[in-house]
């Protein structure tokens, strides 16, 4: 099965890509059991030494377990969602990864995983992801996992297990960068207050609805982060979109903005124009979708009432 190493790379490296792409391409299938060591030296024609490096490197990657005993030897191993992330934070143990680039990333996945977990959701999932909600914040320790847990919940409900792994890969990330941060307990009353507005999206079936929120909140976090960092934050600005787009409320009919007051005058004046009145702004707005898109008609609220 095998092919003697070249005398010209790292042998162990040639032992270890052999073997892995045997487990890969499924030439070699869990619980499958390798040659004995004598025979893959023989086959390999490396040194006992050599060869027990590669298998350890192996071992170390999750791709094989190494058995003691009368019954022991290598056997291929059943590589699991956890040892697929921790082989790729090891990975990026080594590279410069900043709070910009976790944020972009989840901008460009989370608000998707979001929108099909709405279209899917069971009365079970919804009972499950209330209980993540209203789960205390009080324990800063407990508060990270806590938060986690209710994205990759949402990555679990789509059933895909590629974005299930690369949410978990993320919020691995992240845990691992709040915890080192300790981040106060006004920021998870944010995210219990993001979620909640997310899960009601999950609720009224609000596809739409869900991906606005899971974008304002993971912007949210990602610059409370960076701003807990001293470095720059993702601006969805980098990927051609507006803010001011994500503040845009609304469901299959009419609804109040969410939290007007906590717009800017600049994004009011992106939303409205110029012309913008405070007062009105203060009395609120009501915002229609047009059709299923993400396009909607903002109306000021008195002269709704006065239709």
């Amino acid at each position: 099965m095998f092919e003697a190493a070249s005398k010209t790379e790292r042998v162990s490296d040639r032992i270890i890509e052999q073997i892995r792409d045997a487990i890969l391409s499924g030439r070699l299938k869990p619980g499958d059991r390798l040659a004995s060591e004598k025979e893959l030296v023989a086959q390999f024609g490396v040194s006992k030494a050599t060869m027990r490096e590669a298998l350890r490197v192996l071992e170390a990657m999750g791709l094989v377990e190494i058995r003691k005993g009368t019954q022991g030897g290598v056997f291929v191993a059943e590589v699991d969602m956890k040892t697929t992330v921790h082989s790729i934070m090891n990975f990026l143990h080594f590279k410069a990864v900043s709070v910009r680039d976790i944020t972009m990333l989840r901008f460009m996945i989370e608000p998707s995983v979001a929108h099909l977990a709405a279209l899917v959701r069971s009365g079970e999932d919804i009972v499950r992801l209330q209980e993540m909600v209203e789960a205390d914040p009080g324990d800063r320790g407990g508060a990270a996992g806590k938060e986690i847990g209710f994205h990759r919940y949402l990555a679990r409900m789509t059933g895909n297990p590629i974005l299930i792994l690369i949410m978990d890969f993320l919020d691995n990330l992240l845990r691992d960068l709040k915890e080192q941060l300790d981040l106060g307990p006004d920021f998870y009353a944010q995210v219990k207050e993001s979620h909640r507005r997310i899960l009601d999206c999950m609720i009224a079936e609000d596809c739409v609805g869900a991906r606005r929120e899971m974008a304002a909140d993971l912007l949210a976090v990602g610059d409370y982060m960076a701003q807990a960092t001293g470095s720059p934050p993702f601006d969805p600005a980098m990927l051609g979109f507006s803010r001011a787009a994500l503040y845009l409320g609304g469901d299959n009919g009419d609804s109040p903005l969410e939290s007007p007051q906590r717009m800017s005058t600049a994004l009011l004046k992106a939303l409205l124009g110029e012309g913008v009145d405070p007062e009105i702004v203060k009395r609120g707005m009501v915002v229609k979708q047009v059709a299923s898109g993400d396009l909607y008609v903002i109306v000021p609220r008195e002269r709704k009432e006065s239709e």
